[in-house]
């Protein structure tokens, strides 16, 4: 995976105090460490992490907890630190030890998996009790050994209630959340309980929430977030503030969680989303054109955003399911991947590219002729996932199968303006959505988003009684 722009550590550091009132360290409760001195520099930030603080007489190890909603969120984090490592105050990389614990974990972080690293282990005490009689050890001071010299332990919400820790007996210095805007309030708590000197919670409020399935559970407030209730009391305490000062710049003086973001987006990906869920907040990153502008970005139809109108095409449901499918779509799909593909090979990797759709019976649909077509590892040339399972991750190319296409019905929780925002910010540099114009303007988003690849000239309609034979003009 290649790491993308990053800002200098000053410059990021200067972007979270402006974000975060946390960051200000007004009150001397709120730190872990003394930001400089004796005792060393610690960025209390998730990419940013410099676990050892030393002094003169004694090394402080800090305990770092990373959790996600999800297994798929996780090991994207765990992946990046693998790839990239961490970066200390000199925005130096270095690579502290780690464990993954939990279980479906991706098979690419699987070498720092708690059950390989006991493996592992075991078959090296065992190599030892055979040539030096060394004593055997349980798995569970295995267990405890490996978290004992992790400084940094990634898992699930859920897990981290699990009877490891409580086995373990110890605290964390720093509990990270990550996707918290889509963890309740009761999966959040979880991992607290283990005890915590400061906790981080990172999310984006206008992507995916928590998904509750039970009507009487989300009746009785079991959908409410800790993450939103802080962003409520944030905002709550700057009103009052902005009463109590008098000064002409009061506002100016107040951090606000929703002040300008730089991103990793090409410009013509950025601007929409932007626009229509951010209100203009979202601005380039440095540099953005250089690391994220491609070859194929100069032909019509894979420039970094367009929208392919399958007018004709039709929703439907398979027998005994509720979820829709589209098959017109997955065979334009397919043949747009191919094409794209056959010309830019680097790119047929599922590290690179990715097919969302919001519906699970059009990602089966859509995996079941990717794998007629390049076979058992078409895993390995795509990533095909529904939104829920694509939140938190980036590729370079996606494609989005929007599926619904009627002449009256509604679109359903295609609806749903955090789905389509997750949807179609999951690439750096080119994003290909496929749907049916006709009926998605009957939604206020998706009609301002047809409207806008309509005024960009980046429209282009298909003929579906064709597809057979369908060549993209390039």
């Amino acid at each position: 995976m290649k790491r993308g722009p990053q800002l200098p550590i000053q410059e990021k550091y200067n972007h979270w105090v402006s974000a975060s009132p946390w960051f200000i360290g007004g009150n001397p409760r709120d730190s872990i460490m003394p930001i400089d001195g004796d005792d060393g520099f610690f960025p209390t930030s998730g990419n940013d992490l410099k676990p050892e603080v030393v002094n003169s007489c004694r090394k402080y190890r800090v305990r770092v907890l990373v959790c996600a909603p999800s297994n798929s969120a996780l090991d994207e984090i765990v992946l990046r630190v693998l790839n990239t490592g961490v970066r200390d105050e000199n925005d130096h990389a270095y690579n502290p030890k780690i464990v993954r614990i939990g279980l479906k974990e991706h098979h690419s972080v699987r070498a720092v998996s708690m059950d390989y690293l006991v493996k592992q282990k075991q078959e090296s005490m065992s190599a030892d009790k055979d040539k030096h009689g060394a004593p055997q050890r349980d798995k569970d001071s295995i267990r405890a050994a490996i978290l004992d010299e992790a400084v940094i332990v990634f898992c699930t919400l859920s897990f981290s209630g699990s009877t490891l820790f409580s086995k373990w007996n110890r605290g964390f210095d720093v509990v990270i959340i990550d996707e918290a805007a889509q963890a309740v309030e009761p999966a959040t708590l979880i991992p607290l309980a283990n005890g915590c000197k400061q906790v981080f919670l990172v999310g984006d409020p206008v992507q995916l929430p928590a998904t509750v399935i039970s009507p009487i559970a989300e009746k009785f407030g079991y959908d409410i977030l800790v993450y939103e209730c802080c962003v409520i009391w944030d905002k709550f305490v700057q009103e009052i503030a902005k009463g109590w000062l008098s000064c002409d710049n009061a506002e100016d003086s107040i951090p606000n969680a929703s002040r300008v973001l730089k991103t990793i987006l090409l410009n013509q990906i950025r601007s929409f989303p932007s626009r229509e869920f951010y209100a203009e907040s979202l601005e380039d990153g440095p540099n953005i054109e250089v690391h994220t502008s491609r070859d194929w970005h100069s032909y019509r139809c894979f420039g970094p955003f367009c929208f392919f109108d399958l007018h004709e095409g039709k929703e439907s449901k398979l027998a005994g399911s509720e979820s829709w499918v589209n098959v017109d779509e997955v065979e334009f799909v397919l043949l747009l991947y191919c094409k794209l593909v056959s010309k830019y090979p680097e790119l047929k990797s599922s590290s690179q590219f990715a097919i969302i759709s919001p519906y699970s019976q059009q990602v089966k649909l859509l995996k079941d002729h990717f794998k007629t077509t390049f076979g058992v590892d078409s895993d390995t040339v795509v990533d095909i996932t529904t939104v829920d399972g694509c939140q938190g991750r980036e590729k370079d190319v996606a494609i989005f199968s929007c599926v619904r296409a009627s002449k009256d019905k509604s679109i359903g929780f295609l609806a749903d303006y955090r789905r389509m925002n997750v949807g179609i910010t999951r690439a750096k540099s080119s994003v290909l959505v496929v749907g049916s114009s006709s009926t998605l303007r009957r939604d206020e988003h998706w009609n301002n988003l047809v409207e806008s690849a309509e005024n960009r000239k980046c429209f282009i309609q298909v003929n579906i009684s064709s597809l057979s034979y369908l060549r993209i003009s390039f």
